[in-house]
């Protein structure tokens, strides 16, 4: 079986894209019937021998022997897998005469899409593509867009539904099996569960380890290497750690404003004279070009709602003096703040014989650091602990009927998730009352069947729906970079950094008021410590509150100290103005 060459020509796309179907078309001996964009080299990579064929999409680390000779034994032994092992981030197709798998990585980076039409499912990298290529019309789904935008991390759908009205959606963690008589199923082949017997020590090495590898890999392949280089601790690190595996200097770039109170830009001078290879690069945003949602319509997307599209210009300005130094390959640090700051509602988990005293010490220690009672941290914590999914979803449903105005708390995020705010409201009646009845079904499903074993506790749903939304602004910014001949890519976000951040529960990744303490261990020797000593985290929200001519907007203190508890603003769902906790 062949994989079609990409068609540079096919509608002047830059980002690399592809639709296929199975069982194959008449005549054809490729899976893959329409390639096109710009693919970077080892982006689309296959294998083929009498059993079948292995193909991979996206960030596939493995030389050219291991992924022979790997894909060759899980095709012979039929354990696929395995191939789910290789370093990186990428979506895996496995086509045998029979039937057709496909594995997603573990963040979500690489999706799939699919659509099942009379005798073949159509697949691609676009919902919209898939839609057009199967027939039947391309039209959005408002119903799961509504969901998506206004109920971020809500199970009111399944996640297989995408926003394109007929056309699923394979995302982080699953796989999909389609057989030839046109069966589909779909599936979590990894859990992320915490293993029980792991320990600090361990984690900490698996992560040095997989992040060192991640970055290695990706420093020994790049013509041209550049990074972010915020101060903050992520992307600082992801720099750090590509010096290790280059000589030469490395263009590293800050972006700052100039009339924002944000120090990210002091501490990032500071480190970038920790190593005389390191270019510092400041990228200055001005009132005029970059405030939030400037420049919205000249943004990249790939059909999919946006988590970063109010920084588009931002971004833009980013990518065009990166583009200046001629990268290639530009490291970043999206996903580390999902993956090494665990969400406040892990303090529900220690609301039990045993936990308490832990409770008591991370609730105190939290709570002076917002100004608020103890006491009520670690009541809010009992509360929760207490609360199950299903009176969740109810107290969702109740939102949506009602929205109304109500100031936000950093205690909100001490839930389920936090419910919908006054935004609600700018829905239509009709669509409210939709929402909150997927809401009502949903609890009344849970209640029935009683706990299931698929509910992964708030934290660790938390944790997960924060890594799928990095994975998603990565995904979009590999996008925007295509028209300017950059590969972003995020070492955090790889399958095997993913798992040693997740081997641990999310009691055992914190240690307030340090901050993240697992990567702190994981790098110490190297990463530079006075890297890994930072106690706070840039704030950009009197950037994101200006308006044009606004004097309000200097939100008088230049770092959150310390970087415990997550505020309401400091996630990404994070642009909605006003929340509740369930």
């Amino acid at each position: 079986m062949d994989v079609t060459a990409p068609d540079h020509g096919t509608d002047g796309r830059l980002h690399p894209d592809f639709t296929g179907c199975f069982p194959l078309l008449t005549g054809s001996t490729a899976l893959l019937t329409d390639v096109t964009g710009h693919w970077r080299e080892g982006e689309l990579r296959s294998f083929r021998c009498a059993a079948g064929t292995v193909i991979s999409i996206g960030q596939c680390l493995a030389g050219e022997r291991q992924f022979a000779a790997d894909a060759e034994r899980a095709l012979a032994t039929d354990r696929l897998a395995s191939l789910t092992r290789w370093a990186g981030s990428y979506l895996c197709i496995v086509v045998r005469p029979g039937d057709l798998t496909a594995y997603a990585d573990l963040a979500g980076q690489y999706p799939l899409y699919y659509r099942r039409s009379p005798g073949r499912t159509w697949i691609g990298s676009r919902a919209t593509d898939v839609a057009a290529a199967a027939g039947g019309g391309c039209r959005p789904d408002p119903q799961a867009l509504a969901a998506r935008i206004f109920c971020p991390g809500v199970p009111l759908l399944p996640e297989s539904r995408s926003v394109v009205a007929g056309v699923e959606r394979l995302g982080g963690g699953h796989a999909l099996r389609i057989t030839a008589d046109g069966a589909a199923v779909q599936w979590e082949y990894e859990t992320l569960q915490p293993q029980n017997e792991a320990s600090a020590a361990t984690a900490a090495e698996a992560l040095g380890a997989a992040l060192d590898e991640s970055v290695g890999l990706r420093a020994a392949r790049a013509r041209t290497l550049t990074a972010d280089f915020s101060g903050g601790l992520d992307s600082t690190s992801v720099a750090f750690l590509s010096l290790r595996h280059r000589t030469g200097p490395l263009p590293v770039f800050t972006y700052h404003r100039t009339d924002t109170a944000c120090d990210d830009l002091e501490y990032a001078r500071g480190y970038s004279r920790l190593d005389e290879r390191l270019r510092l690069e400041v990228v200055t945003g001005t009132t005029a070009d970059t405030l939030p949602y400037q420049g919205l319509y000249d943004a990249e997307c790939d059909g999919e709602p946006n988590p970063a599209a109010a920084g588009a210009a931002r971004t833009r300005l980013r990518l065009e003096r990166i583009a200046q130094h001629g990268s290639d390959l530009h490291l970043g640090g999206e996903g580390g703040d999902a993956l090494l700051s665990p969400p406040l509602s892990y303090l529900a988990g220690l609301a039990r014989p045993g936990g308490l005293r832990r409770l008591l010490r991370d609730g105190h220690a939290l709570a002076r650091a917002r100004h608020t009672a103890p006491l009520r941290v670690a009541g809010r914590a009992a509360q929760l602990a207490r609360t199950p999914l299903a009176t969740a979803l109810r107290r969702t449903a109740e939102r949506l009927e009602s929205p109304g105005e109500r100031d936000p708390h950093w205690l909100d995020t001490l839930s389920w998730w936090v419910l919908p705010g006054p935004e609600a409201a700018w829905l239509t009646a009709s669509a409210r009352r939709e929402l909150a009845e997927l809401a009502r079904t949903g609890a009344s499903e849970r209640r029935t069947r009683g706990r299931r074993t698929d509910d992964a506790p708030p934290d660790l749903r938390t944790t997960l729906h924060e890594l799928r939304t990095s994975a998603s602004a990565q995904r979009q910014l590999a996008c925007a970079a295509a028209p300017f001949g950059i590969w972003p890519q995020a070492p955090f976000l790889d399958n095997d950094v993913v798992r040693a951040c997740l081997l641990l529960p999310a009691h055992h990744r914190s240690d307030p008021p340090a901050f993240k303490p697992l990567l702190g261990s994981a790098l110490a020797g190297a990463v530079p410590a006075p890297v890994l000593a930072r106690r706070t985290k840039g704030d950009y929200s009197d950037e994101d509150y200006q308006a044009p001519g606004s004097p309000r907007g200097r939100c008088g203190t230049s770092s959150v100290r310390p970087a415990w508890p997550p505020s309401v603003s400091s996630t990404r769902a994070r642009s909605r103005p006003h929340w509740t906790a369930p």
